[in-house]
């Protein structure tokens, strides 16, 4: 019977740093699966989040520049007598504004999440905050499905004796679908609210509650 030789003390040297490496690979594999994909996902939410702000911004100070008497068109004001009789809306106007600017911050939000936008320092997929600015930029490729909805809300307020000031604010809600390079499916929702115009009105107002919305 033959006996199997022994092997020399370099070679179980090397065997053990094989061994050693392997180990460490499969535990670096593992931590990037559960670790990585994580701290990527909450830096792609964060930086989302705030690209649809920025966004929704642009879209919304494009138009109103472009549109400053928006209030004299939403929002007109009839008197008998002296008095306001009544607050009229247009509702074709008002549905041209609202298919406006989601047309114009669905594409702004689709335009900056393709633009390089989204990026990061190798440091943060660390998890330490030392190191979360630490180390190149990674530019990263995100796919995004956007829904943006917009509401109009009057409010009346006193603004003195026999005057009523007149707020038309506008909402704009934003739901992001994104899918990071990984695949992994993520919604960020956002709303900004923005304040289109103020009249004081002189006079008695009729009553229409303290909130309108259309």
């Amino acid at each position: 019977m033959r006996c199997r030789p022994r092997l020399s003390p370099v070679r179980r040297r090397i065997r053990k740093v094989v061994a050693l490496l392997l180990a460490v690979i499969v535990l670096c594999t593992v931590y990037f699966e559960i670790a990585v994909k994580s701290l990527l996902g909450d830096v792609i939410v964060r930086q989302m989040q705030t690209l649809s702000v920025k966004a929704v911004n642009t879209a919304v100070s494009n138009f109103l520049s472009e549109n400053f008497d928006i209030g004299n068109k939403l929002v007109s004001l009839s008197y008998n007598s002296g008095a306001v009789a009544a607050v009229t809306t247009d509702p074709a106007y008002i549905n041209y504004v609202k298919t406006e600017i989601t047309s114009r911050a669905q594409a702004e939000i689709d335009r900056l999440s393709h633009s390089g936008a989204v990026s990061a320092h190798i440091g943060s997929f660390t998890g330490l905050i030392l190191l979360a600015e630490v180390g190149p930029v990674i530019t990263l490729d995100v796919d995004t499905a956007q829904t943006v909805s917009c509401e109009f809300c009057s409010t009346f307020d006193s603004a003195g004796l026999n005057q009523t000031l007149h707020h038309i604010t506008l909402s704009v809600n934003t739901e992001v679908t994104v899918y990071n390079p990984f695949r992994i499916r993520q919604t960020v929702d956002s709303r900004s609210d923005y304040e289109i115009a103020q009249t004081v009105i002189v006079g008695e107002v009729p009553s229409y509650g303290s909130v309108l919305t259309y």
